[in-house]
């Protein structure tokens, strides 16, 4: 993943490139930062099935309009295998880069979560999101080992999309289903819950509650000099009591100890379950492109 909240390695490589394909994207201003940047010294062949969509945000020098996959195939069939060990090097540098930015906590964290998601669940769960920081988290550290196993509502900004959809992809795929939402989120259709019981969905929700508007509270911090408006949430809601009400069984965790524990017993039922993981207010997605900045203005670590 690449764009304002992609992988540090990704989006550097993608500014050495000197060829890019791209299929089927559409140059948002999310992916490319600022556009008269973006990847300055690659040339772009553009695959898509909308004709619309080529040269529209960004010129390109090659635009494809096809059936995707068979437009692909016959892209690759014409084009030699070939080896690049100084770009190859230069990728592995950067996913060095990228790992050691990590950092090693015993605290309960995003990314520590969505490891022990990784390393409980199997290749057919399918992972639902809802709007937010947590919507990044498991774009960046979600492991999907299967094909259509994430459902999230992208860029739409859909807070509250994320419990229908488990459901939905739960009764569809016939798989266990995992949700990753914000309280925020969460909040806004809870109350589906009860239909989730009601028709014994598989559902195991992991609510990452850090007592914010997560996203809107990190670019106030950055960009906004910490003028903090309408994100401090201040709820009491007890998600535990909440999910037993509806008949669902809840959960409560605070370390990574106990998120291991509870969420192997939540993955092991077939009922829906809910699990209010404590998360730091704030921790926040990183990297980031600023808002109309470019790479060049990418930001990779909080200031103290």
């Amino acid at each position: 993943m690449q764009g304002m909240h992609g992988h540090y390695a990704s989006s550097m490589a993608q500014d050495e490139a000197d060829v890019i394909l791209a299929v089927g994207v559409r140059f948002s201003d999310r992916a490319t930062g600022k556009k008269s940047r973006y990847a300055k010294n690659a040339k772009i062949i553009h695959l898509d099935l909308d004709f619309s969509e080529i040269n529209k945000n960004i010129p390109v020098e090659v635009g494809v309009c096809g059936d995707i996959v068979d437009s692909f195939k016959r892209l690759a069939d014409a084009v030699p295998g070939a080896v690049h060990p100084a770009w190859d090097a230069l990728v592995t540098a950067l996913r060095a880069k990228e790992n050691e930015s990590y950092i090693k906590t015993d605290k309960l964290t995003p990314k520590r979560v969505i490891d022990i998601i990784n390393a409980e669940t199997t290749p057919e769960t399918v992972i639902a999101t809802d709007v937010g920081q947590h919507q990044m988290w498991a774009a960046q550290y979600c492991d999907f080992r299967a094909p259509r196993k994430m459902v999230s509502s992208g860029g739409l900004g859909t807070m509250g999309f994320g419990l229908g959809a488990a459901i939905g992809a739960s009764v569809g795929s016939g798989c266990k289903t995992v949700l990753i939402t914000g309280d925020g989120s969460f909040g806004m259709n809870l109350n589906e819950l009860a239909t989730a019981v009601s028709i014994g969905a598989p559902v195991t929700v992991v609510i990452f509650n850090n007592g914010v508007l997560g996203m809107v509270r990190q670019w106030q911090t950055l960009f906004f000099n910490k003028h903090y408006s309408s994100t401090t949430l201040n709820r009491k809601t007890d998600f535990v009591k909440l999910a037993e009400a509806f008949g669902a069984q809840g959960f409560y965790a605070d370390t990574p100890e106990t998120f291991t524990e509870v969420f192997r017993k939540a993955y092991a039922t077939s009922e829906p379950c809910v699990i209010d993981c404590r998360i730091d207010p704030n921790e926040f997605v990183l990297p980031m492109l600023p808002p109309g900045g470019s790479i060049d203005d990418i930001i990779t670590e909080k200031e103290a």
